[in-house]
């Protein structure tokens, strides 16, 4: 069955960036790589930096996150999980949030369950702020991305993607008033729930609330409304980043000046492209196929220039992540056989 998954993912990367590259003429791959060559090295690698800067502030906020579970933890824990859960995202897109939540479970003895839960408030609080930019950008651009992309069929329907931006955010709004109702009124949703399961299982039912109550307790830190302020920014800061993330390579590669791009353009080309970034491995072929398509065709820059840098961007995000992730991977490893040698000789000697 893993075979199976990892054949399609590859169709997948051919497939878009064969869709990418497929109309391009010997001219155009020139340029392409002049475009390449010719690209700011002072940009790039402020980029870099600020990506990995943004590690460090999801870090502290999943920490925060956790405050009110227990005190003292060290943000290096955080930041060692995070970006091993971004290395193995790099080969199995989301199976990275499984398994930092198991990693930072075992390093901190926090209860599984409730590291999961702080995981799924990373992602609520992540999905709404990205879906607030993404609606922002489709609605800024929207006559040029209902020209270029059409309208978005879903359940039936038919919408331009700047309605469907919309849609988007108010499903995140309704994801985050449940969220609220159960952080605030624990006690009354999870009875409901165990009443209405145990309809069909006591097992089921008993489980669930299990779970339930480790995700209150996980979800900690926003009962105090006081949090809100630091949860906030934090989460805003992330993808303010993100944001840099995107500008600074326009900067690189003179497209400000050359096609006037910038923090909207760069919001709505980050907002955009990355839906590509869910479907395969760092978002291989699909951003590079979703990006230089929105950069070409919605802001009019050169398909070269277009395609220059989109591959630019994953080639940032690929190796800061890459590298910053295998350090992680093998920094923890080395810690993790330290402990398990120092608890044998203890036994060793106890004996």
């Amino acid at each position: 069955m893993k075979i199976i998954k990892y054949l399609v993912t590859i169709i997948i990367v051919v497939l878009f960036f064969w869709l990418a590259f497929k109309d391009f003429t010997s001219t155009e791959i020139e340029s392409l790589w002049l475009t390449l060559k010719n690209i700011n090295g002072y940009w790039v690698g402020l980029t870099v930096v600020v990506l990995g800067f943004s590690n460090v502030v999801r870090a502290w906020r999943w920490r925060y996150l956790l405050s009110e579970v227990r005190t003292g933890l060290l943000i290096s824990d955080f930041y060692h999980a995070t970006m091993i859960g971004y290395a193995i995202n790099l080969v199995l897109p989301r199976v990275g949030e499984i398994s930092k939540a198991v990693h930072l479970s075992k390093k901190t003895k926090i209860d599984i369950k409730q590291v999961l839960a702080s995981v799924v408030v990373e992602r609520i609080l992540d999905s709404m702020i990205f879906a607030l930019f993404f609606a922002v950008s489709s609605f800024m651009f929207r006559a040029k991305l209902d020209e270029v992309f059409g309208d978005i069929s879903m359940l039936g329907w038919s919408l331009p993607i700047h309605f469907f931006s919309v849609f988007l955010l108010f499903l995140t709004l309704v994801m985050l008033l449940s969220f609220t109702l159960l952080v605030f009124f624990p006690y009354k949703v999870t009875g409901l729930i165990g009443s209405f399961f145990s309809k069909f299982s006591e097992k089921l039912s008993q489980r669930l609330s299990e779970f339930f109550t480790a995700f209150i307790e996980g979800a900690g830190a926003l009962k105090q409304t006081k949090n809100y302020s630091v949860i906030l920014l934090s989460s805003l800061g992330i993808w303010g980043i993100y944001l840099l993330g995107t500008l600074f390579p326009f900067y690189s590669m003179s497209l400000d000046l050359e096609y006037s791009l910038g923090g909207l353009e760069a919001l709505a080309t980050m907002s955009i492209a990355a839906f590509g970034q869910l479907i395969t491995p760092a978002g291989a072929g699909t951003y590079q196929y979703i990006c230089q398509t929105v950069l070409n065709k919605v802001f009019l820059v050169e398909i070269s220039q277009a395609s220059a840098f989109a591959l630019l961007v994953f080639s940032i995000i690929l190796s800061t992540y890459g590298v910053l992730g295998a350090y992680s991977v093998f920094s923890q490893s080395k810690e993790i056989k330290l402990d398990r040698s120092i608890k044998k000789n203890i036994v060793f000697k106890k004996s």
